[in-house]
Parts: C-alpha cells; structure tokens; sequence
C-alpha cells in the first residue's frame, strides 16, 4: 500500500468517525444568508460558472461568495483565478496543511454549498470540517446528517440544483 492510499484510507475512517459524531440538536440556523462558502470539484468548474449563477439566484453580491476547488484535474485557468486544494494539501485522517484550506475550513459562512460529489472523500473531509451554520449538498444517504437539508437531482444538474435552493432558501426566508 502505498501512502497516497493509506492517507485516503485514513480519511475514509476519519469521515465515517466524523459522521457518527454529527447531531442536529437545534443547531441554530442563520437569520439570513449573507455569506456563502462554495466547496465544488474542479471538474464540475471547468465547464461552469458557479460564482455568476449563484449570485444571481441567490441574490448575494459576488464578494460574499467564498469559492474552493477540489483539484482533480491540472487546469491551469482553475488554479490561476480560484483558490484551489488537493488530495496533497492533506495529512493522515484528513488533516488540512494548506493555509487557504484552514482558512476556509474555520471561516463561519451562514451557508455552505458542497458541489463534490459523494465519492470525493477529501472534498466531504472539508464539509465536515466546515465551520458553517449551514450545510447544504446533492442528496447522498452516506452524508444525510451531515447537511441542513439535501437536494435530490443529478450531481451534473447544477442548474436545477440551484434553482431548487433559492426556492427552499426563500421558502425558510433565508433570502430575498
């Protein structure tokens, strides 16, 4: 085994860990959302513009928006505009070592966005790490209590994905 598969490995336990440990005992929900975090894989990113989209839809000006990239593909137009992180960028049991990731991890967004999907083990280490009052992803049994609520469409379907949160956001009246 080499220690590329024994650090992902020591994630996998880390995140099944993590997740028995997550209770939702009134958690409190933010009054509205005014600041979003944005975990997606850069796969996802190369052929979509997330930032733009979810300004518009959710009504938060650009600025609020924190956007991280899991880096499963070299794409230099990704690394050159977005932070980014890598499997690289972690220690045993999905520590972070990278200061742009630490940041994100242990900044407090009303709301956090994860676009990974499920399978992306380190990209589920950082939701679970995440300091955000609330979590939203694509449906996945694996990470249900993980996340406030969870969408149910195709991870590729971006578009439906985020018209669906904008219409429960606005439902719970989390947003304008």
């Amino acid at each position: 085994m080499n220690f590329n598969s024994l650090k992902k490995n020591s994630a996998v336990k880390f995140n099944k860990k993590e997740l028995k440990k997550v209770v939702k005992i009134n958690q409190k929900k933010p009054e509205t959302i005014k600041t979003v975090g944005v975990l997606a894989s850069s796969r996802l990113f190369g052929s979509y513009d997330i930032s733009r989209n979810l300004s518009q839809k959710l009504n938060i000006p650009h600025k609020n928006l924190e956007i991280i990239i899991f880096e499963n593909l070299k794409d230099d137009f990704v690394t050159q505009h977005y932070n980014t992180f890598s499997e690289k960028d972690f220690g045993m049991f999905a520590k972070p070592k990278a200061q742009n990731l630490i940041d994100f991890i242990n900044t407090k967004y009303d709301l956090l966005i994860n676009y990974c999907n499920s399978e992306s083990v380190f990209g589920n280490a950082v939701a679970i790490r995440s300091q955000s009052s609330f979590k939203v992803s694509f449906a996945d049994e694996e990470y249900m209590d993980l996340y406030d609520f969870t969408i149910e469409v195709d991870a590729n379907k971006v578009d439906i994905f985020n018209d669906e949160l904008a219409k429960y956001l606005q439902i719970l009246e989390l947003i304008q």
